[in-house]
């Protein structure tokens, strides 16, 4: 529950909370659900998140179904705590900031195309995303200003996760790849042709030709236009059986033979050579502080929610079609009086 309100992609979790001033079609107030300290929340605002979460789970049973929908329904209460008790907040550069979790939100998409087309198949308009990246950059500042976003970890934590922990990683390769690629249904001259090319390459790489170049020039391989062919570090598995059993036996800065698949013909640079063993320290510091910070950020919202809770009241009204809780202020008991929303 905590995740969906940390400030990781917020923008898209919060798009169906802009119900103020009207700005959601469809359902109306018949689809109130609950209230928090009067603002109602409707059904509509848990759709987005609702049809993500369900998409994990085929043909899940009404029991699971339930449980996802107060689960969903709990996270759009938290959010709209935090909003409620941020949207004071006097925020400097408002509008760049909003404009730049705008563009941080298009940026996840890759491309306008990809990104229009996900407002359009969530009936979403310029204006509710605006709206919505506005409550992110307000939840993110009022956690900040509590100090709940980057949590310190010392370096004394960090070292004691790493001891306890096993940081091994198998035996890889760097390696940079070119691939003459055949099909299935090709002629045995077509392959012989489509193989004398690959050695022709092969004696040019011999005779001092730069491998990434060659690469970017002739290879078939998706990575060979963008990265001269580099495929990073490699695992053995990553490539078919026949590439592994050669380029693993070969040393640092060697060039493999033309090595022969059902994929088509290979020549592979082993670049650098990686052992098999402990990851060192060094290398995994950086991840780990950001793991033991993440957990903490979620232990320190969630109990600060809990506050935020214990102050306010909660009146949930509906969900699955039956009266469910209110809470009020000072008190933990939870009744069931309140009226199903007609």
């Amino acid at each position: 529950m905590i995740k969906s309100i940390l400030p990781i992609g917020l923008v898209l979790l919060v798009i169906a909370d802009c119900v103020e001033a009207g700005l959601m079609t469809g359902e109306g107030a018949g689809s109130i659900i609950a209230r928090v300290n009067g603002q109602p929340v409707f059904a509509s605002q848990m759709k987005v998140e609702l049809q993500r979460q369900m998409r994990k789970h085929k043909n899940a049973s009404s029991a699971l179904v339930n449980r996802v929908r107060k689960q969903v329904l709990d996270e759009v209460i938290d959010r709209e705590l935090l909003y409620q008790a941020a949207r004071e907040l006097d925020i400097r550069d408002l509008e760049q900031k909003i404009s730049e979790e705008l563009q941080s939100t298009r940026d996840r998409f890759r491309t306008e195309e990809r990104f229009q087309r996900y407002l359009a198949s969530n009936g979403l308009t310029q204006e509710q995303l605006w709206r919505a990246a506005r409550r992110v950059v307000f939840i993110e500042e009022y956690l900040r200003e509590k100090k709940l976003l980057a949590p310190a970890v010392t370096e004394e934590e960090i070292r004691d996760f790493y001891r306890k922990k096993t940081f091994k990683r198998e035996e890889a390769l760097h390696l940079r790849h070119i691939l003459l690629s055949v099909e299935e249904d090709d002629k045995p001259e077509k392959r012989e042709e489509i193989r004398y090319k690959a050695e022709e390459i092969r004696r040019m790489i011999d005779e001092g030709a730069n491998f990434a170049m060659l690469a970017a020039q002739f290879s078939d391989s998706a990575e060979a236009k963008e990265a001269g062919g580099d495929l990073g570090f490699v695992k053995r598995g990553y490539m078919p059986m026949a590439v592994d059993e050669v380029v693993f036996s070969l040393r640092e800065g060697e060039v493999s033979k033309v090595i022969e698949t059902r994929f088509g013909f290979h020549i592979i640079k082993v670049v650098a050579r990686r052992s098999a063993g402990m990851i060192p320290y060094a290398e995994v510091r950086d991840f780990i502080k950001r793991y033991l910070q993440n957990q903490r950020r979620q232990e320190l919202v969630a109990a600060h929610i809990e506050e935020l809770r214990a102050q306010a009241s909660i009146e949930i009204l509906s969900v699955n079609k039956r009266p469910l809780a209110r809470r009020v202020p000072g008190k933990n008991d939870v009744t069931s009086s309140v009226k199903e929303t007609q």
